[in-house]
């Protein structure tokens, strides 16, 4: 049988004063490290995922300003080849209107080219018909 005595007692107060001195100086500051530690991972964790999601945004951002400038870039493109062709067609359109005032400017200098050689043509023929018939009758005609 367990007998009880001052010493049961005096046991019973040793457990409470080393519990009570346990309890504030080491379980109660490790309990607090403990809780500071689990709100600081919990903060950081809420700033990881707060950053995450600022990371997606951007990269969606950033994606989306690709995209426009790629866009941009395909009209402009367009627009530089269409005005690249109104370009060449409006210098052929010059070049054909060119050249067929030079091939009219040609074909008229030819035209009085052979009408002055035709001209000379007929006045040596008649220089030579004169000589022959004057070789032919014996005198001068004329």
């Amino acid at each position: 049988m367990i007998a009880l005595d001052y010493t049961v007692i005096v046991q019973i107060v040793a457990f409470l004063v080393l519990w009570f001195l346990l309890s504030k100086l080491l379980f109660g500051p490790f309990l607090g490290l403990a809780d500071e530690r689990e709100r600081r991972t919990e903060g950081t964790k809420r700033e990881a995922a707060a950053l995450s999601t600022e990371g997606e945004g951007l990269r969606s951002e950033y994606e989306r300003a690709i995209e426009n400038a790629r866009e941009e870039g395909r009209n402009l493109r367009e627009a530089l080849l269409e005005q690249g062709r109104e370009t060449q067609e409006r210098l052929l359109a010059e070049a054909r209107e060119e050249s067929a005032k030079m091939v009219q400017a040609v074909r008229e200098d030819l035209r009085r080219a052979m009408q002055r050689e035709r001209e000379l043509a007929a006045r040596e023929a008649e220089g030579i018909a004169r000589q022959i018939a004057e070789k032919v009758l014996g005198r001068r005609v004329g």
